[in-house]
């Protein structure tokens, strides 16, 4: 058996949108996200902006000119709409990664070198984008980042807690991200939460991600979201100080809807239509 490929953070997780500038200030007055840069990619014709919420980051993503379905990241926002795109693993070396993904089995999309994107056939049922670069700016590259410079924010959020991905085929999940990339497993149970199914929790870089793949595949929640044209990523379930304070913050000084209906954690959501498509779910 191939070595499996080393992954040595969880980067950050892509939102896909419409408007950028609109993106980037919500998570800014909603979560207290710390913008630290920007950048147009010519090659696929998408401005980002990269942000800190404590200890991810997130980089929401518009293309700037949408009806030109001749770049990859256009056609795939004509797919999904305003959702979660993808999330990106940081591996040492780009084209070596991306050979032992190929020999691996796994189809490989948008390889531009240093980094590409592993298509949801792959890996169980989530779109993951691979990169050897860091981040231009990234504070986390300095070596004196520190993820608490966000205390004191009205949503008072204290990290990420995981990635939540839903699935068809939780055990081809497991496959990648034990055996092809070199992830482990931590948890693998029985949920009810927001339907029953089984639920995997896995160890990938510094980061925990679970799939859910739920027993009923016509009704519910899960069943909804599997049934619509997505890349894999539920949500992103948020550890919160302060719950009262939170939803105060939200609904009230934002007029954010909040929902406690279709949560894949024992807490409450903001409705993903008020965040652009993007679901974010908070635990106390």
């Amino acid at each position: 058996m191939a070595a499996r490929i080393a992954v040595t953070r969880v980067i950050h997780t892509i939102h896909a949108v419409a408007d950028i500038h609109a993106c980037r200030a919500l998570y800014q007055d909603a979560l207290g996200g710390l913008v630290f840069a920007e950048n147009y990619f010519p090659a696929e014709d998408r401005d980002a902006a990269l942000l800190y919420v404590t200890d991810h980051m997130v980089e929401p993503m518009a293309a700037r000119h949408p009806d030109d379905l001749g770049k990859p990241f256009a056609r795939q926002f004509a797919r999904i709409g305003e959702s979660f795109h993808s999330f990106e693993l940081k591996v040492a070396n780009g084209r070596e990664a991306s050979a032992a993904f190929r020999e691996a089995g796994c189809t490989v999309a948008s390889d531009y070198g240093v980094f590409f994107f592993v298509k949801p056939e792959s890996t169980g049922g989530v779109l993951l984008e691979v990169c050897e670069l860091p981040m231009p700016n990234d504070p986390w590259d300095r070596g004196n980042w520190n993820p608490a410079v966000s205390a004191g924010h009205h949503a008072t959020v204290k990290g990420l807690d995981h990635i939540a991905c839903v699935t068809k085929d939780i055990d081809a999940a497991i496959r990648f991200f034990t055996e092809v990339i070199d992830g482990h497993l931590l948890e693998d149970a029985r949920t009810t939460l927001p339907q029953a199914g089984r639920r995997v929790l896995l160890q990938v870089g510094d980061t925990r991600v679970a799939f859910t793949q739920p027993d009923e595949v016509r009704e519910g929640a899960l069943a909804a979201f599997l049934h619509k044209e997505q890349n894999g990523i539920y949500a992103l379930v948020w550890r919160i100080a302060d719950e009262d304070q939170a939803r105060r913050h939200f609904a009230q000084k934002l007029s954010l809807r909040l929902t406690e209906e279709g949560c894949v954690s024992q807490g409450f959501a903001i409705e993903p239509a008020d965040f652009m498509g993007a679901r974010h779910e908070f635990v106390a």
